[in-house]
């Protein structure tokens, strides 16, 4: 998989407030689920978070809030082309270390998903932007063709 740098993934809307972990959590949620379902429900989303529906709609309520969902009691739930943004950058974020875990240092897949998910909130869009020209000097510069290997053989 190329990772080639785009502005979409890598600079959050300047009028928005931070969001919290949880609230990203979510944003991501509601991503994934609209590429497999075009659109996305509570129990959707409660379900794919390993939470309770009644946890849910409150998050919800404050996405909406801050404009980046189109949220309506008991209706399914998309994101707004802001929320698309946002929501692009946290999966960015989040493919990017999962990548780096697994493909770099070799760790198990599992574990490369848990920490992706405890490091992408605080990982900045400058961070990013470095792990994604590694990413693209490991593709395509030939002297780092040997390079994964030789690490992976000298820190067993």
């Amino acid at each position: 998989m190329a990772w080639v740098g785009s502005p979409v993934y890598m600079t959050a809307s300047a009028k928005l407030p931070p969001l919290t972990g949880a609230l990203e959590d979510y944003l991501e949620t509601i991503y994934e689920l609209g590429r497999e379902q075009k659109v996305a429900r509570v129990r959707d989303i409660a379900l794919a978070r390993g939470v309770r529906a009644a946890s849910v709609t409150p998050a919800m309520r404050r996405l909406s809030d801050l404009g980046l969902i189109r949220y309506v009691q008991r209706e399914y739930i998309d994101l707004t082309p802001e929320g698309e943004v946002e929501a692009r950058r946290v999966y960015a974020r989040h493919q990017a270390l999962t990548r780096l875990f697994t493909d770099v240092l070799g760790m198990p897949p599992e574990r490369a998903l848990a920490d992706a998910c405890a490091m992408e909130h605080s990982l900045s869009s400058e961070g990013l932007d470095h792990l994604v020209r590694f990413f693209e000097f490991l593709r395509v510069c030939p002297a780092s063709r040997g390079f994964l290997e030789t690490f992976h053989r000298c820190s067993l």
